[in-house]
This record gives C-alpha cells, sequence and structure tokens, in this order.
C-alpha cells in the first residue's frame, strides 16, 4: 500500500523505460506560456487507479501537494509519506510533465498533463503500473 500512495503524489511513481523530457534549459524545454503555466502548488484532489477512486488511501490527511517552482525544482509533500524533492521539465509539444525525484531513478515518473481551469489532470505514462493511475490536482489559491 506504501506503493500507490507513493504514486498518489505523482512524484513517487515507478515509470519503468518513461524518459524525461528536456530540462528547461534545453531546447524544447524553454520557458513557454505553457510550462509556465504548471508552476505554482498544486493540492492533489483525487485519484484513481484503474477507473477506482483511492483518494481516501492515497492521500489520508487531505494535505498531499506538489510545488513546481520556475527554476525546474519540485517539493512535494504531505502526511504520512513526508517531503521529496527534485527537477521537473516539461514537454509542450507532447504535454509531458517529467519528474526526478531526488529519491532516485525508481521514483521518477512521466505524466500527460492537462490544465482546464484551476485544475491539472495527470495520467501516467510509461510502465502498465503508471498507467493505471490518474491524478486531479487543484491550484492553490
Amino acid at each position: 500500500m506504501p506503493r500507490l500512495a507513493l504514486a498518489a503524489l505523482a512524484v513517487l511513481v515507478a515509470s519503468g523505460c518513461a524518459t524525461v523530457a528536456p530540462s528547461p534549459s534545453e531546447p524544447g524545454g524553454g520557458n513557454d506560456s505553457a510550462r509556465l503555466a504548471l508552476v505554482g502548488r498544486w493540492d492533489m484532489e483525487r485519484i484513481t487507479d484503474d477507473g477506482a477512486d483511492v483518494s481516501a488511501e492515497a492521500n489520508p490527511a487531505g494535505d498531499r501537494y506538489i510545488t513546481l517552482h520556475a527554476d525546474g525544482s519540485f517539493e512535494s509533500g504531505g502526511q504520512p509519506y513526508g517531503r521529496n524533492t527534485g527537477r521537473w521539465t516539461y514537454d509542450a509539444r507532447a504535454r509531458r510533465l517529467g519528474l526526478d525525484s531526488d529519491l532516485g531513478p525508481e521514483d521518477d515518473s512521466v505524466w500527460a498533463v492537462t490544465l482546464q481551469d484551476d485544475l491539472m489532470i495527470w495520467n501516467g505514462v510509461g510502465s502498465a503500473y503508471a498507467r493505471r493511475f490518474r491524478i486531479v490536482a487543484r491550484r492553490a489559491g
């Protein structure tokens, strides 16, 4: 069950063979408006695993979050799994958000993301395990 909870934060899902998009300083990863729209704090609102709502298990205290900083770093946290940090990248053409966790490669992940007003919808990319997850996060106000 801890693996599911880690996956729920988006930062800690093992994505298998998925690759991370270019860094903000590389071509294709630049500071375009699509990338900048992701910057900020996002609070986990809902998570599904193969379509089943597992929010109560993955976010029992209702305080899971991720903050994407403009410099390409991120911080995530919330009970009971604690804080994580790392780097994030975004490929606007593919709409792929890559998370490179400081916890190591087994916790890196790639997500197809869609913005709808103040919601960001994350769909796991890569391994069959990662593809099971969908996260809805709301921009913190």
